[in-house]
């Protein structure tokens, strides 16, 4: 099984190696147990999902650039 991103995706794609961890993050797993699963190392599964995630993050801030925004500006303080 071939985990590599196809050529004529975007750069902000998730490749299928990111897919396959957040699926494996989205049943409960953790980094530990995702690596054996997949056979590579825990440190490599973190920063498997990490850049995953900040793909996410970069796709849905440009979607909604403004609830983003307002999301990370608002303090516990300010709805008081």
């Amino acid at each position: 099984m071939s985990y590599e991103r196809d050529l004529d995706e975007s750069p902000d794609a998730l490749s299928l190696r990111e897919q396959v961890v957040l699926e494996f993050c989205a049943e409960g797993l953790g980094d530990s147990e995702i690596a054996v699963r997949l056979q590579m190392s825990r440190r490599e599964v973190s920063i498997i999902r990490g850049r995953a995630a900040t793909k996410l993050v970069a796709r849905i801030a440009s979607a909604h650039p403004f609830h983003i925004r307002e999301v990370v500006l608002a303090s516990p303080l300010d709805s008081e």
